[in-house]
């Protein structure tokens, strides 16, 4: 049977990232013949096959459906899709290299705050300076997409070479689509993000090809090792909270999970029990309040390492897109 071709970044921050990631998931990556080469393997893991690209290719090769699966951005897998593209199946967020694509304007707009602010200003940009509002970006199918399904049509695209936020300073565009982690440069160039101008949230995922690449491929290395990913990645966005169910309280499991989108790993508790509930970090705070406040407590927290589950969600959205081939 053929091996499992898995693309992964080759250079730069998200291959620091991504290394950081693999070695806190136990996961040990080795180059073939040296670090100086372009292919390599995962140790204890057989059949699947590394090969190094930089992120834009994987994400160029995964929507040709040349690679099995790749780790690269949301935004680059969005921006690359053409109507000749193959389906591409997010499998698993890893956590790190997050960052929005969004919408910024001049600080001194002041009428304009939000996308409905945007399309009525472009309107009138065009009647009175005879040509269409230029937008600096190099996201154009993100933004036209974006803006075609706004109602926003009196813009021109203009392809952004250099720094995009300096764009409207230099007198090349009206506004800019950039990707920002913390917004703080578009804020030092003059420029504000509109309240409802974040077109993309983008995150480093892995990511499959799903087409008849996989005919014909042994399943259980990458069962492995999907199981593996799913448990590393749900750890580290969650915490285990741990106190003692000592009162009945019928409402409490449906409160906890509607609100906080927690639930108990062994199900419905019992009065008595020593009780464990995985929560989402942001979550921590206000659930342990709710539950003091409830009469539970005390209530201790705890970072997993791994949260294995039964079902590992990456491992069964690869099976059934492989199922429907």
């Amino acid at each position: 049977m053929s091996s499992i071709l898995l693309a992964l970044p080759s250079k730069g921050r998200l291959y620091e990232q991504m290394n950081k990631f693999f070695e806190s998931s136990g996961i040990i990556l080795k180059r073939s013949g040296g670090q100086r080469t372009y292919s390599g393997f995962i140790k204890g893991i057989e059949k699947i096959e590394i090969i190094y690209l930089s992120a834009s290719e994987i994400s160029s090769e995964l929507l040709k459906g040349n690679i099995h699966m790749g780790i690269t951005g949301i935004d680059l897998i969005e921006e690359g899709k053409t109507t000749a593209s193959k389906e591409v199946i997010l499998l698993s967020r890893l956590g790190f290299g997050k960052a929005n694509v969004v919408i910024a304007v001049p600080d001194h707009w002041i009428d304009v705050e939000n996308i409905r602010d945007l399309s009525e200003v472009s309107s009138e940009f065009r009647s009175y300076n005879n040509r269409r509002m230029r937008v600096a970006t190099k996201f154009s199918n993100i933004t036209r997409n974006f803006f075609q399904r706004n109602g926003i049509n009196n813009y021109r695209l203009v392809d952004s070479a250099g720094a995009t936020e300096g764009a409207p300073a230099a007198g090349t565009s009206e506004i800019i689509v950039d990707i920002t982690e913390t917004g703080q440069t578009i804020e030092a160039n003059n420029l504000k993000v509109l309240e409802d101008g974040v077109m993309l949230k983008s995150e480093v995922c892995i990511f499959s090809s799903a087409n008849d690449i996989w005919k014909d491929i042994d399943l259980k290395p990458v069962e492995k090792f999907l199981r593996i990913i799913s448990a590393r990645s749900e750890a580290l966005g969650n915490a285990e909270l741990f106190f003692d169910y000592t009162k009945e309280d019928k409402d409490l499991e449906i409160n906890l999970f509607r609100e906080f989108n927690s639930s108990f790993v062994n199900g419905s508790p019992n009065i008595g029990e020593s009780v464990s509930l995985i929560t989402p970090i942001s979550m921590v705070p206000s659930c342990t309040y709710y539950l003091t406040s409830r009469g539970y407590g005390p209530v201790r927290t705890n970072r997993p390492e791994f949260i294995y589950n039964q079902e590992s969600n990456s491992w069964n959205l690869l099976k059934n897109s492989i199922n429907c081939i």
